[in-house]
């Protein structure tokens, strides 16, 4: 649990700041990001940061074929979408309509790349770290 707690609290904070990066990127006109936002930016943050850590917590016993990865990426980036769109949607943030579900599609890949890339990158090099680690330990 104490594990799952800290996925949460990661894809959190790497979540959050790909949404506010989004925020700075395409707001119009200039315009700040009202301070009403924030709450309602976290809340999106944090239900998406769950779904992640559910999905990158799943461990099978056995080695998954690569269409059960693709389904599952598949499975991901759709309930991502679901959360965006319907809680942009009710903050005013998208049209609710089809055509209103193309930036939410655009920005939930962006937020996606960008924490992906940031996972990728800090897991490697923790990766790396406990292997010169052990490499150390056993050359003793």
């Amino acid at each position: 649990m104490k594990e799952f707690i800290k996925k949460v609290i990661s894809f959190f904070i790497y979540i959050n700041t790909g949404i506010m990066l989004i925020f700075y990127f395409f707001a119009r006109n200039e315009e700040m990001v009202p301070v009403s936002s924030l709450p309602r930016i976290m809340l999106i943050a944090g239900l998406t940061a769950i779904v992640t850590a559910i999905i990158f917590s799943i461990e099978p016993k056995r080695p998954m074929k690569k269409i059960f990865y693709i389904g599952l990426f598949l499975l991901h980036m759709t309930l991502l979408c679901i959360i965006v769109f319907f809680g942009g949607t009710s903050f005013g943030w998208f049209p609710r309509s089809a055509k209103g579900f193309l930036p939410v599609l655009f920005s939930v890949a962006f937020v996606y790349a960008f924490t992906a890339v940031i996972y990728i990158t800090l897991t490697t090099r923790e990766t790396k770290e406990l292997n010169d680690a052990i490499k150390k330990y056993t050359e003793k």
